[in-house]
Order: C-alpha cells, then structure tokens, then sequence
C-alpha cells in the first residue's frame, strides 16, 4: 500500500486509522527507497513533523469507535485542504478534527485557529446528554470552551479568552472529573495569565499541572509543564530552581514527540548557566548537547551562537566572543529581526569596551539606541536606552554600566516574549 504515494497525501494511504507504527514502517520505506514520491522527496525535517502528526492523530482517536475515526480522518483531510465538510455533520470525529486542526493552525492563523473552536463548541452544543451522558457531555463542551479561550488568547482577542475559561471551568464542575482534562485547563490558564504578564499566577496554576497529568497517565505533558513553569520561576529570581525544574522536566518528556521542547529546554539551561556565572558548566552542556541542536533551524542556531558568545564573554576570551557577537548581530539583521539585531550590538559594545575599543564601543551603542528608538518598545526597556544613549555621547561608557543595562533589556524582553508569544 507503500509503492506509490503522495507525501501531501500519505496520511490518506493509511485508510480509516493510521497508527504511528504504520506511519514509521512508510517512512521507512520511503526512506530506504521501496516506495517513492511522486516529486521531489520532502527534507528530513518533513519525515518527523509526519510522524509527529501521526501520533497525534493516534492519541486523539484512540477511544473513538471506528465509525467515528472514519469521520475524524475524512473531516480533517478536508479542513486541511480548505473544503466544506457537506455532509459529515457532526458527531465525535468532526469534533476531534476541528479541536486537531484549529491547534495545527495556531503558529500560522490565530483567527482560523478560533474560528475552528468555535465550530468545535457548536458541535459539542450538540451532544446529547441522553446519547452520550451529562457528565461525558460536559468534558466535551470544557474541553472545546478551553481550546477557544486558548485560541482567543493566541489571536489577542483577551476578553473573549477570559469569558471562554469561565465557560471552560464551569462545564468541568459538571464533568467526570477527569485529572487530563482539569490539568490541560490550568495549563492553558497558565499560558493567559502569561499573557498578561500576571507571572505569579501563571506559576501558580503551573505548581499543579505536572500531577494532574501524572495522574493521568501523562508523563511527556507533565515534563512539558515543568520546563514551562522554570520560565516564570527563572522570572522570579531563581535560576537554580529553574535549573532543576528543565533537568525534571527532561527527565519525563518524550524527546522524539517534541524535538522542538528539547531544544527549548537546552537553550533555556544554557541561559540560565549564564546568568549564575557558570560559565565552564554552560561550555560543557553546549558540547555535549550540540548534536540536538544541529536540526534546529536558522533562527534559533544563530540564537544558540549568540549564547556561545556569552560563554566566551564569561570566560573573558574577548576575541572568540566578538567574533561570535559580529556573526550573530549581521545574522539577525539579514532575517529582518531588528530588536534581536541592536541587541547584540550591544553584547559586541561589551566585547569592545573589555578591549579598550572605546570608539567601537560607542559607535555601537549609538547605533542600537537609533534602531531601539525607531521600534515600539516596551516602557520599562525606554530607560536603559536612554541612560546608554547618553553615556556614549558623554563618553562616560563603562563595562559596569553597559552590562548591567543590556542585562535588564534582556529580561524585559524575554518575559514580553514570553508573555505574548507562548502557544
């Protein structure tokens, strides 16, 4: 059934319910030449996001009778090509493809991703109590409402978000109880308080999320809330807790379900290193962890050069940090990621001033100062521009000065990204 397929079309190949084992045994085919594409093969990175998807589709319709899986593969295929759905209606299937694509949307359209949950919520309206159960019923309809608040936060519609939760947790009042549905709730809470940058109560929902998921059989999700709660406890001030909270957390997760998470989580030690002054640990944890961030993507290697910099800053080998900072800051000016661009102007100013560059310095401060000004940047960021912006024109620069204010728009900016572009 391997010979001739699609890779667009491969979810299709498997018939009413694919199992990530049948995926992997086509992948491999494909990969070692028993079957082949019609076009040209897909990169490597193609192969994991199918299977990827594959278990996905596996974990959502798992406990769907077979009727309904027909439904849920033939619903999806159709949402993902942008046809109606005529006459499938509803029914359990349609309403795990509209929950399965409204997620699948969420990094490429916020308004699509809520205008799929709310079509899930009408389905869930739907059920009948006396078909299904008034308590099964109920997790149908929480479940639904927390996807739409999640995908109202995500499109930065923040009343509607809030109105969806009170729905979401009213419904799970009446439900069954179940510890996976309460604790995907608390961590899509946790996600719309950080949004509202309300950190300690994020952290909060967060401090119970990892047991419930626990409870539930869970344990890649439970890891997953633990390298997201060691975000907001590094934004509190303790990065040695943050430490722990990442190494429990990769303890748990599956690594080949979320390769991004792994990365993430590296990238967030690496920092954190950094931040206590560890420098020689945070060479070592780069070395050992470098073949996992080979894959990653142009972005986030350029990310990851950045923090080699700082290494080097730390372990006062200037050359190596400025060469690195240069290879950066022209890396993110040719991805058109201006802020990321003037920030490391100023981690090479740092560099330069250490090697008595002066000049160099200033003429970098001064650039990055004219590119934060040009920007709509935050409020508690406008100060630190400022005070930099003069102290080159005084030529009263210094290393103490100079650090302490690119330190403070590092975290101010990383907790506003955080804040507004978590999914």
């Amino acid at each position: 059934m391997f010979e001739h397929c699609d890779f667009e079309d491969l979810d299709a190949a498997f018939g009413v319910s694919p199992s990530p084992e049948d995926v992997k045994r086509a992948v491999s085919l494909l990969i070692r030449g028993r079957g082949h594409w019609h076009g040209s093969p897909p990169p490597e990175a193609a192969y994991d996001a199918l299977l990827n998807r594959a278990e996905e589709h596996a974990r959502r319709t798992r406990r769907l009778p077979v009727r309904e899986r027909i439904r849920f593969f033939k619903a999806l295929s159709l949402l993902a090509s942008g046809r109606e759905m005529g006459r499938l209606g509803g029914g359990l299937g349609v309403y795990e493809a509209l929950l399965a694509r409204s997620w699948a949307v969420r990094f490429d359209d916020a308004q699509e991703m809520c205008r799929l949950a709310e079509a899930a919520v009408e389905a869930a309206a739907r059920f009948s109590p006396r078909t299904h159960g008034a308590r099964p019923v109920a997790d149908l309809r929480a479940r639904a409402w927390g996807e739409l608040a999640n995908a109202c936060r995500v499109a930065d519609r923040l009343r509607e978000a809030k109105k969806a939760f009170g729905q979401a947790f009213a419904f799970v009042q009446r439900g069954t109880g179940d510890p996976l549905l309460r604790a995907r709730l608390l961590d899509l809470e946790a996600s719309f308080f950080g949004t509202l940058r309300e950190f300690a109560s994020a952290q909060g929902r967060l401090d119970l999320v990892p047991e419930l998921y626990r409870q539930a059989g869970e344990p890649h999700l439970a890891g997953r809330t633990l390298i997201t709660r060691a975000v907001y406890v590094a934004y509190s001030g303790n990065p040695e807790e943050a430490l722990r909270l990442i190494q429990e957390g990769l303890g748990l997760i599956d690594p080949d379900r979320e390769p991004d998470l792994v990365v993430a989580a590296l990238h967030n030690q690496l920092g954190h290193l950094i931040d206590l002054g560890q420098f020689q640990k945070a060479k070592r944890l780069l070395f050992e962890s470098r073949e996992r961030f080979r894959s990653c993507g142009r972005i986030s290697g350029l990310k990851l050069r950045g923090l080699e910099g700082q290494i080097s800053y730390g372990l006062e080998r200037w050359t190596s940090a400025e060469i690195a900072f240069r290879e950066v800051r022209e890396g993110f000016k040719q991805a058109g990621l201006v802020f990321a661009h003037a920030l490391m102007c100023l981690y090479l100013a740092m560099t330069l001033l250490r090697q008595g560059r002066i000049d160099e310095a200033e003429k970098e401060v001064l650039a990055a100062s004219k590119v934060f000004f040009s920007l709509q940047i935050h409020r508690e960021i406008l100060g630190s521009v400022l005070l930099l912006k003069e102290a080159a024109e005084m030529r009263r620069l210094t290393v103490a000065i100079l650090e302490n204010e690119v330190q403070h728009i590092r975290r101010a900016e990383m907790e506003h990204g955080h804040a507004t572009g978590s999914r």
